[in-house]
């Protein structure tokens, strides 16, 4: 008889520790593997294209000019910056074709680009373009001064390679993911 109470105490207990187990893991939230901070690395490429043409015959120095990003940047199953964000440069030199063969030249600059959640991911990146330069017998002929250089022009698609600055931390809060540690891009 001793024995028949004493399974089922011990049964009672493993039940109840049972349920208090899934009672205790039913408060964690659904996504509690999701990394709280995403690292991306230093010199990491996020490839970028114009979305309007550029010139050294239309734009001025310190006029905004538009990128978007190429292709999603992913740590593991994460979108941190997604295809076509938005990217915003400074043009900050700008020189318009002239005589006697001087051609145009245009210098843009980035600094920055948002994540998916609004964070800005420091970048180096500069896009330099120059127009054609004429014959050098033509440049230094009489007849140059009417030879007019030819501008420095971008077109939509022109495609610019952006390095991330520093090793930065990306806060994941509201992204979904299956991961359990923080990961490097």
């Amino acid at each position: 008889m001793k024995l028949k109470v004493y399974k089922i105490v011990t049964g009672l207990i493993i039940i109840m520790i049972m349920a208090s187990v899934a009672f205790a893991s039913a408060d964690q939230p659904v996504d509690a593997s999701m990394p709280k901070d995403i690292l991306i690395a230093k010199d990491t490429i996020i490839k970028v294209q114009a979305v309007n043409t550029i010139s050294s015959q239309q734009n001025k120095q310190n006029e905004k000019v538009h990128f978007k990003v190429i292709e999603d940047i992913m740590v593991g199953d994460v979108v941190i910056v997604p295809a076509n964000t938005n990217v915003e440069a400074i043009v900050t030199k700008v020189k318009k074709a002239g005589s006697w063969g001087r051609a145009g030249l245009i210098e843009v600059v980035f600094s920055e680009v948002k994540t998916k959640n609004g964070q800005s991911v420091p970048v180096n990146g500069i896009l330099k373009l120059q127009g054609n330069k004429p014959n050098v017998l033509v440049k230094y002929s009489l007849g140059g001064v009417f030879i007019k250089g030819k501008e420095a022009v971008g077109m939509v698609g022109t495609q610019v390679n952006l390095q991330v600055k520093e090793d930065i931390k990306i806060n994941c809060d509201g992204v979904s993911s299956n991961k359990s540690d923080s990961e490097v891009l």
